[in-house]
């Protein structure tokens, strides 16, 4: 009877020890490969979060689809980092970011009507930029 018991413990053992290491190669694998996103929406902030990443990576042309997203849903920052980010454009983004001030005055009245005092400001100082002759609106 004891050499059944330690025959089928150690069976026992074997298949636990199998188990363990299957599940190990399934846990690895999925964490070196993800599952599509395909179908999980991301919410404004979020995006907000991505475009920063991609801001940090230097991966400017990510970042800005990120804030357009973001800022497009309502996210307050991504709204005004939109418009700092547009009009200062190739200066600090180089060519993956073209400068439009006209854009950049939309994100950042969008931003000012949530609050933003950044962008208050910043609409001050677009508006000085662009100032046309009387009579005549500079983003038509």
């Amino acid at each position: 009877m004891p050499s059944e018991l330690n025959q089928i413990t150690g069976l026992s053992l074997r298949w636990r020890v199998l188990l363990s290491g299957v599940l190990l190669l399934v846990a690895a694998i999925s964490a070196a490969h993800p599952s599509s996103n395909a179908g999980v929406e991301l919410q404004a902030e979020q995006r907000f979060q991505l475009a920063l990443e991609a801001q940090a990576a230097r991966d400017y042309r990510s970042m800005l689809e990120e804030l357009r997203q973001a800022a497009t849903e309502g996210h307050a920052e991504a709204q005004e980092m939109l418009g700092m980010v547009l009009m200062t454009g190739p200066a600090l983004y180089g060519t993956a970011v073209k400068a439009d001030r006209c854009e950049a005055g939309m994100w950042m009245r969008r931003a000012a009507v949530q609050g933003s005092e950044t962008a208050k400001v910043q609409l001050t100082f677009l508006n000085r930029l662009r100032a046309s002759p009387a009579g005549k609106n500079a983003c038509g």
